[in-house]
């Protein structure tokens, strides 16, 4: 009992007992506990589960409800023939199996119901006896809800309801729903071993939906009445675990869900596990005096040396090393330490460097930023920052790939690095992307810029291909704009998010870039409801014929009167609907509410072409034409009094696929515009190939024509290629008459601008245009 081992093996010994002992006593006392618990979060679990399948059903219909009500096709023959309806609802209750289909019409009345009877286990779907008759829940139409339960007899559904609308017209409701049966029941046990049934009171009494029983329960009809009974009324016997869910917003009704198991069923498997339980934990103990045994034999003294060095090395200390002469396991595991301890050192080294720098251009990154920054603060210097982004990378990626993308952003690192090398620049850091951080001490906005530009003008050739270098920049000073780093940044950022709204290459930041930012956020989430609240008004600015001196033409412009910012100029949310994708909403109800105010202006005896501007989202939706063609066809507009205006720079996206669509518009009749000429960036070639009508020339260079010579020498090489091309030319921006009188002297067709008439809503408008035909009339008679 004197040597090591001996002892060693001793206090093993009795540690491992001790610990078992303990261990055995406490899991045996708190058993019972354990069995209880285990019931108590098995029920919980279950009653959660049953909850969110049961949810998860509402969800799924009322989605599909929703996108249904949105279908063209249905919407055609909802009020038509009863059987085309039929073959409609049921096209699309086949997509989700739904055991249930309906539709409402606007007086309330059910013009259509498909409903699954099981004959057999087999199910077949007939129409319900509902049909032709009044739908008994008016208030479910009323209110908007669109989750309900619905009995038919009795069956019991879960169903979920949307209207189907045509614009502001409500044309009815459509409605589909899932049984309530033993499919749903079983689902749930194959999730939880749980029986589950289903009840509901009817006139003070319960009644059993559906039945789920096992081979070992075979219960009658009323013993299994009673035991969902019990059951939700909280008096189950103490042989069964059980919880319930109760639902009594249900047409004066109760609707209760009762989840059930025998008790023993569920001690006997604990008590399985405990037998498992001990049997491994007698397993472990015996391999763990067995080990005990052998490792007391093998340790000695450089144990000793062993658990010194690991103190040593966990102080931090890494350049001492253990040296042992013996050749047995122990002088391996010494051997193995002293690796170990490298290892550990080397891969701390290098957490810590990639802690603080980016893996692509192993440049400090966040972290080590804000720790120079935070020094920079405390040593109270004046100093910029400078937040820059590739500008045309994403074109870089999308034409020679990320890889190309990669190597061009190393290349600016570099750049950058080298100008921080030349000590122009204090500290570089990578954000991440195509973002970098400068900051700089010594230097001015201007001369920093100068310095910036001369470093990256350059061009950089990349296996033959030549790419330009512009950033981006955004400018934050300390402490003129913030005196903490968080700030600082922000306001960097800030100020780099405006120069790609104004397209700008370069912005300081200041405080209004903060207001746009917050008054921005608050457009995106007041636009959704926009159209829905009536929020959104048409203005018509009229287009002269220069050649007659008549309103010939006008162009649909949007306004939105917010209720708190009041009008929001159209440049404030339209980017913003294109780029949250509310903009194909927005361009449709434009679109028809110009229609309708074509055939109120006929009606006056008003005949004017409509001129509507489209987005580049709108080219690349799929529906766009269909829409565009049926919306003419539904309001009776002659095509040709239709002119669709589109930027340069929505063709320049995608010039095959816009060029393709623009041709279908003009083969439709449509007359088709490219607005802002002379702003974009596309070529003649593909001016050439556009199936376009007339160019409208852009008011910047319309304002100044009277005192600008370039601008005339540019307005009128535009006017000689527009029509050496066959096409009409429309100029914008007229404000003077000098600029009317000129343009028409030069052959300009159409000109719109305020001399002639501010954009105007078409009950301002009306009277103004009655007032032009009136002039006209007298004009002729003279």
């Amino acid at each position: 009992m004197k040597s090591l081992q001996n002892k060693i093996f001793l206090l093993f010994v009795i540690l491992l007992l001790m610990v078992q002992a303990i261990a055995f006593w406490t899991l045996y006392s708190e058993k019972k506990n354990q069995e209880a618990a285990e019931i108590n979060n098995r029920l919980t679990t279950a009653k959660t589960i049953f909850t969110e399948l049961f949810d998860r059903r509402l969800t799924y219909l009322s989605t599909f409800a929703e996108t249904v009500a949105k279908d063209y096709g249905l919407k055609e023959v909802f009020n038509e023939d009863t059987r085309s309806l039929l073959f409609a609802l049921n096209n699309h209750r086949k997509r989700i199996d739904a055991d249930l289909a309906m539709t409402i019409s606007s007086a309330g009345i059910i013009n259509g119901q498909l409903q699954r009877h099981f004959v057999n286990g087999k199910g077949k779907i007939r129409q319900g006896a509902e049909r032709n008759s009044a739908f008994r829940f008016s208030e479910w139409l009323e209110t908007g809800q669109a989750a309900h339960l619905y009995m038919i007899d009795d069956a019991l559904y879960q169903l979920s309801l949307s209207p189907v609308t045509v614009g502001a017209k409500t044309l009815g409701w459509i409605a589909f729903g899932f049984e309530i049966d033993e499919r749903l029941a079983d689902e749930f046990k194959n999730i939880t071993g749980l029986n589950t049934d289903f009840i509901i009171k009817n006139e003070g009494a319960w009644q059993l939906i559906s039945v789920v029983q096992s081979s070992e329960n075979n219960e009658s009809y009323d013993k299994l009445l009673e035991l969902a009974v019990q059951v939700i009324e909280n008096k189950a016997p103490d042989q069964y675990i059980a919880t319930h869910s109760l639902i009594t917003e249900f047409d004066d009704q109760e609707f209760g869900v009762a989840m059930h198991g025998l008790r023993a069923n569920f001690v006997a498997l604990l008590q399985e596990q405990w037998w498992k339980f001990l049997f491994l934990a007698a397993l472990t103990l015996l391999l763990s005096l067995t080990s005990a045994y052998f490792i007391a034999g093998s340790i000695s003294k450089p144990i000793k040396r062993l658990v010194a060095q690991a103190k040593v090395i966990a102080s931090g200390d890494y350049q001492q090393k253990v040296t042992l002469k013996d050749n047995n396991e122990i002088g391996q595991l010494a051997d193995e330490f002293n690796q170990m301890q490298a290892a550990v050192l080397q891969r701390e080294e290098a957490i810590t460097h990639r802690a603080d720098h980016d893996p692509l251009t192993d440049l400090p990154n966040r972290n080590k930023l804000n720790k120079t920054l935070k020094k920079l603060i405390e040593q109270q210097k004046n100093f910029l920052v400078l937040h820059l982004n590739l500008s045309r990378l994403k074109d870089v990626n999308d034409t020679l790939g990320h890889d190309v993308g990669d190597e061009v952003i190393k290349e600016l690192a570099s750049r950058l690095h080298n100008l921080c090398q030349m000590n122009s620049f204090n500290a570089l850091a990578h954000l991440g992307a195509d973002e970098f951080i400068l900051l700089v001490e010594h230097l001015k906005v201007d001369e920093a810029i100068y310095q910036l530009r001369a470093e990256l003008e350059p061009i950089f050739d990349y296996q033959g291909i030549s790419l330009q270098l512009q950033v981006r920049i955004g400018v934050a000073a300390y402490p003129e704009h913030a005196v903490d780093d968080k700030s600082l940044l922000q306001m960097a950022d800030t100020a780099l998010n405006s120069t790609r709204e104004k397209r700008k290459l370069v912005q300081i930041y200041h405080p209004d870039l903060d207001v746009n930012t917050v008054e921005r956020l608050s457009l995106i989430n007041d636009l959704k409801q926009a159209i829905p609240a009536g929020e959104l008004e048409l203005h018509f600015q009229p287009k002269m014929c220069l050649k007659t001196k008549t309103v010939t033409h006008a162009e649909a412009l949007v306004r939105w009167q917010h209720p708190t910012l009041g009008m929001v100029p159209p440049d404030n949310f339209i980017h913003i609907a294109e780029q949250t994708g509310q903009i194909k909403a927005l361009t449709r109800w434009v679109f028809i509410t110009a229609l309708d105010q074509y055939n109120a202006w006929q009606e006056q005896g008003i005949d004017l072409n409509i001129a509507i501007n489209v987005s580049a989202e709108n080219l690349k939706e799929n529906d766009f034409h269909h829409f565009i063609c049926q919306s003419i066809m539904a309001a009776k507009v002659p095509a040709e009094k239709i002119t669709l205006e589109v930027t340069e720079s929505s063709v320049v996206e995608d010039p095959e696929a816009a060029i393709k669509l623009l041709a279908e518009f003009k083969d439709y009749g449509m007359k088709i515009s490219i607005d802002d000429y002379g702003t974009g960036y596309s070529s003649l070639a593909q001016l050439k190939q556009l199936p376009v009508h007339e160019l409208k020339i852009d008011k910047s260079f319309i304002q100044h024509l009277e005192h600008d010579e370039d601008d005339q020498i540019i307005v009128r090489s535009t006017i000689e290629l527009a029509h050496n091309m066959g096409l009409h030319v429309v100029a914008e921006g007229i404000e003077d008459e000098f600029a009317l009188n000129w343009l028409a002297a030069h052959g300009c067709e159409l000109a719109q601008g305020y001399y002639i008439s501010k954009p105007k809503p078409a009950v301002e408008l009306t009277p103004w245009l009655l007032a032009q035909l009136t002039i006209q009339d007298v004009e002729e008679k003279v």
